[in-house]
Formats: C-alpha cells, sequence, structure tokens
C-alpha cells in the first residue's frame, strides 16, 4: 500500500509540473518590463584616468560617450555593438566594439558584469588602430518601465604595436532605454 501511494504521489506530480506558470511574475510593473526580451540601446559617458607609463601620447587620461545597440536575450543576458568618442589627452579615438553584458540577479537594482572589446580609430592616423578591451562591473537602477541608469567600474587596455599599450581605469555613467 505505502509503495502504491508513492508511485500514485509521484505519476501525479510528473503530470502537474507543467502547469506552473512558464513566466515568472516580477513584483513591479517597470520590473516585468525589464526581464522582456527585446532591442536595448545603452548610452554612456565615461571618464578614465591613465595607469603606469602616463607621458606617452594619449595615456593620461580621457573622457568620452559612447552607444551600444543591442539585445536582451534574457532576463540576464544581453549584447551588443557599439560606438563613440574618447577625447584623449593628446587626441581623438573612435572605439566601434562589441559589449556583452551579465545581470547577476533581476531586481530594481542589478549588479552586473561586462567585456567590452573592439578597435579604436584614430581619424589623424587611420594606419595607428588599436585594439582593446575593457572588462567592467557595475550595477543598474531600474528606474521606470523601460528605462534604466548604470553605474560601472573597469580598467581599460588599449593595444598597438609591441611596446605600444595603454591602461585606463574608467568610470562610466550610462541611460538603458528599452524598446516594447
Amino acid at each position: 500500500m505505502k509503495y502504491t501511494f508513492t508511485a500514485l504521489l509521484l505519476f501525479v506530480s510528473i503530470i502537474t509540473s507543467p502547469a506552473q506558470p512558464g513566466r515568472r511574475l516580477a513584483p513591479t510593473t517597470a520590473l516585468n518590463y525589464d526581464w522582456r526580451e527585446g532591442f536595448v540601446s545603452i548610452t554612456e559617458l565615461t571618464a578614465a584616468a591613465g595607469l603606469s607609463a602616463t607621458e606617452s601620447p594619449m595615456s593620461a587620461y580621457y573622457y568620452g560617450i559612447t552607444s551600444v545597440a543591442g539585445w536582451q536575450f534574457s532576463r540576464n543576458l544581453k549584447a551588443g555593438g557599439g560606438a563613440g568618442v574618447h577625447i584623449h589627452n593628446q587626441g581623438i579615438l573612435l572605439p566601434l566594439f562589441l559589449d556583452f553584458r551579465l545581470s547577476l540577479n533581476a531586481r530594481e537594482l542589478v549588479p552586473f558584469i561586462a567585456g567590452t572589446g573592439g578597435v579604436t580609430i584614430d581619424p589623424a592616423d587611420i594606419d595607428a588602430s588599436r585594439v582593446f578591451i575593457n572588462p567592467s562591473v557595475g550595477i543598474r537602477y531600474v528606474a521606470a518601465n523601460r528605462k534604466a541608469v548604470t553605474l560601472s567600474a573597469g580598467v581599460m587596455v588599449l593595444a598597438g604595436s609591441a611596446y605600444d599599450r595603454k591602461s585606463f581605469i574608467n568610470v562610466k555613467l550610462g541611460a538603458e532605454f528599452k524598446k516594447r
């Protein structure tokens, strides 16, 4: 009798498990929109201070703006491509990059890890383009439906030739908008 009851209980739980809701319900409307897949636009103001050898050209500091057009694949994963302008102490660089973001939870305050990488183009000398990577950590605040504010910090490394490497510690303040 005990085995029959256990088998019946197991059978009922297996049959009714697909009846669970497929989507989790968010505690607020803003979070409900934030969890949805769709197009996302992220615009960030950035400022950075050079690390190590800051005497070489374009290695003391920079500030600028970047914009990413991407897609949110799930509640926690976003990816996209972007472009921007970085004004360095002795010139201007135009970054073209890919951006990946992984959110660590899904509430109003969302810690995230970001990875950005691509090339920077020097309009004064096109042949002097450099590759860069910029891993960072940050926090997102879901401010309203389809809108969030981001703040992150990271390390950016620019590499040109074997002896031309620059590194910066940077801070980014951004706004995120979702369509849909």
